[in-house]
């Protein structure tokens, strides 16, 4: 078992409803997406490594934690109109969709539409994004490729887009880098390098051609022809190999280690000596490996088929219900089996209308915003009720201490005439106080010790300043 296998599963969507995980050597199924529709072809993206999100030719992105069979409803992700396709940029802050031929970019973390631009004359078909989310590269049914900057695309500022079009009703929007016309009819697959210093771009067509391109320059740098309607495509991390898959099952694999000598080559069935025979019908998905030994693909015929490139070989076949129309190959998302999501990346719902603002502003989101969406997105919403009994004990505990100092300062005043301290004095009993003055505080009388029968005092007509005072404080406190 090479370190391939252990590292990456396969995300499938098939005829039937939703999305599974597959194991893909050996045949295990992970993890199920429900859903009650089939998903469109093209329609299938990760978000980040925490939400899968998928779209059935209607105007609604679903989505899926990760971690989770069921959809989440807290977020509503509702375009403008029915989607041919979507993809989210690798680092899962945008998602680009398709709607007919007009291209639209939503920013996930706060559901606003940055963009609609429409350069195609029929419906895109498929979208991609580079591996630093930079650019964006269309397909559409009228055969043009589109090179899209993001840079641009997100920049509302007309004064720093000199190059402008109009297109129906748009107006001043900026418009593609490149636009390849090279292709005749429906663009089937795009693939965009990984490669930093020249990036290329792979393009097949139902026009039974390959074409490469330079990203920097805009250059075609080769045209291959085939004998036979290509319906994917898909090329190793390296860029050495090139695999096409056909409308009638066989693959077919292009080196790039030697290339022709003219710009244009044409390869025929019997030239083509590098073939992956297995599938019956037409091959729909193709997705290489990290290391880049061995070979995924998914077909109509109902299988997903894993091939290992040096030999060629088929090591395991996987049967489904219905008939493959998406499949990639990614590393194993973190969270794919935990029981809470720990989500990195923020999701709001897609709000109805696009913003149009002149004044320059830049958003800033922290990881606190992951938990305190108003939509609830992710489960932790904040108990109000826990807030406001908080609240309550605050004051109720102020008012308390405040009570207790002003009876504390009240009550331990001080004799003026002697400098007593606070903490020397101590409660008493009552009648402690009236058997150490000699007084009863209640009627004035003596007590006598052997007697319980009070005597009454004999007033005087004077009685002195010191009786009146002792009279005052010994109800309460004596000195220790």
């Amino acid at each position: 078992m090479t370190s391939s296998e252990t590292l990456e599963v396969a995300f499938v969507s098939d005829g039937t409803s939703g999305a599974t995980v597959w194991d893909t050597t050996n045949g295990t199924m992970l993890k199920t997406y429900r859903h009650t529709a089939s998903i469109g072809q093209n329609c299938l993206s990760l978000l980040g490594n925490d939400y899968l999100i998928a779209a059935d030719k209607g105007p609604l992105i679903q989505t899926w934690p990760i971690n989770s069979q069921e959809r989440t409803h807290q977020v509503r992700m509702l375009c403008g109109g029915k989607i041919n396709s979507l993809a989210a940029s690798p680092d899962g802050l945008y998602i680009a969709v398709a709607i007919s031929e007009k291209l639209q970019v939503w920013m996930a973390c706060s559901g606003r539409l940055l963009t609609t631009v429409s350069r195609h004359f029929q419906p895109i078909t498929i979208i991609k994004w580079s591996s630093d989310g930079s650019y964006l590269v269309t397909g559409g049914e009228d055969g043009l490729v589109c090179v899209w900057s993001l840079a641009k695309l997100i920049n509302t500022s007309q004064s720093s887009m000199p190059q402008t079009f109009i297109s129906g009703d748009q107006i001043n929007q900026s418009a593609p880098n490149y636009i390849f016309s090279d292709h005749s009819v429906r663009i089937t697959g795009v693939y965009i390098g990984n490669c930093t210093r020249c990036i290329r771009i792979f393009t097949t067509s139902v026009d039974k051609t390959c074409k490469i391109y330079d990203l920097s320059t805009g250059i075609m740098l080769l045209s291959i022809a085939f004998d036979i309607i290509p319906s994917s495509l898909t090329v190793d991390s390296i860029e050495t190999a090139v695999y096409i898959g056909t409308t009638v099952g066989p693959i077919r694999s292009f080196d790039l280690t030697s290339p022709p000598r003219t710009r244009e080559c044409y390869v025929s069935d019997k030239e083509s000596g590098i073939k992956f025979i297995g599938h019956a019908k037409a091959v729909t998905a193709l997705s290489v490996s990290l290391f880049g030994d061995m070979l995924v693909s998914g077909s109509t015929d109902c299988t997903i088929r894993t091939w290992h490139v040096a030999s060629r070989q088929c090591l395991r076949t996987i049967q489904l219900k219905e008939p493959v129309i998406n499949m990639f190959l990614t590393l194993i998302p973190r969270q794919l089996t935990a029981n809470e999501l720990e989500p990195s990346i923020i999701l709001k719902s897609f709000k109805k209308t696009e913003e149009l603002d002149n004044d320059h502003f830049v958003e800033v989101y922290s990881y606190n915003d992951l938990f305190e969406e108003e939509n609830d997105t992710f489960g932790h919403n904040e108990d109000t009720n826990i807030r406001e009994e908080l609240e309550k004990t605050k004051t109720i505990n102020a008012r308390i201490y405040e009570f207790a100092i002003n009876s504390i300062l009240k009550e331990s005043e001080p004799n003026p005439k002697e400098d007593i301290d606070i903490s020397s004095f101590s409660l008493v009993d009552l009648e402690f106080n009236g058997e150490k003055n000699g007084l009863d505080n209640d009627d004035d009388t003596f007590i006598d010790e052997n007697s319980t029968t009070p005597r009454k005092k004999k007033r005087g007509r004077k009685r002195s300043k010191k009786n009146v005072n002792d009279a005052n404080i010994s109800n309460i406190y004596t000195y220790s």
